[in-house]
């Protein structure tokens, strides 16, 4: 496997969903040597249009003239806890809970903030607030937090990202009222790049979760 394929992938894709299968599957079909690359949205765009990457993989749509975008999967925010706190929350259960949330120029919040606002709601309405820098220590919070039934502490992260944890009842997920806050992943590259090598590409990371 003389070549390499420079995949490009946000944080919560590239340490929580992308390793393992999808990465193998592409490496034997590609017959190539695959090295991923974690960072922010408009980095990972940044190096794809200059060519530092073949594929972004992204979370927040960072629009750019000269890149293509395919929506990759789609994906669900969901209230993370240790202990099960009911499939739904309202105003009055989210005021008592201790969130971990994400730093304020994070587009996952903004993201998060613009559904609270359609809500009537906002990060002020919880019982406290902790700032955590990405998707891992948001998830690890949540494993290494006490239990407390008077103010839970919770997270909102990707359900993708904490689907082994669900399985083995490590964790567990809640909703805001019947409300699902989802969204998009995409996967971007270059216009100008070899097409039959990107629909290769495109087709084993579209075909790996079927």
């Amino acid at each position: 496997m003389s070549k390499t394929i420079r995949v490009g992938a946000s944080y919560t894709i590239g340490s929580h969903i992308l390793p393992g299968d999808p990465v193998i599957q592409l490496s034997n079909a590609m017959q190539s040597t695959i090295k991923i690359v974690i960072d922010s949205c408009d980095k990972i765009v940044g190096g794809v249009k200059r060519g530092e990457l073949e594929i972004g993989l992204i979370e927040t749509p960072v629009f750019d003239e000269s890149l293509n975008y395919k929506k990759w999967m789609e994906d669900e925010l969901v209230i993370c806890s240790k202990t099960p706190l009911g499939e739904s929350l309202g105003y009055e259960e989210l005021s008592h809970c201790q969130l971990l949330c994400r730093n304020e120029n994070s587009p996952t919040r903004m993201f998060i903030s613009e559904f609270f606002h359609k809500h009537g709601l906002s990060y002020g309405d919880f019982h406290s607030l902790m700032e955590v820098n990405n998707t891992t220590s948001a998830i690890q919070g949540i494993k290494w937090s006490r239990p407390n039934r008077t103010h839970p502490t919770i997270t909102i992260v990707s359900q993708l990202a904490i689907e082994e944890e669900l399985n083995r009842k490590e964790l567990y997920v809640s909703r805001i009222g019947n409300e699902r806050l989802r969204r998009n992943f995409y996967l971007i590259y270059r216009k100008q790049d070899d097409v039959d090598q990107m629909d290769g590409i495109i087709k084993i990371l579209s075909q790996w979760r079927e």
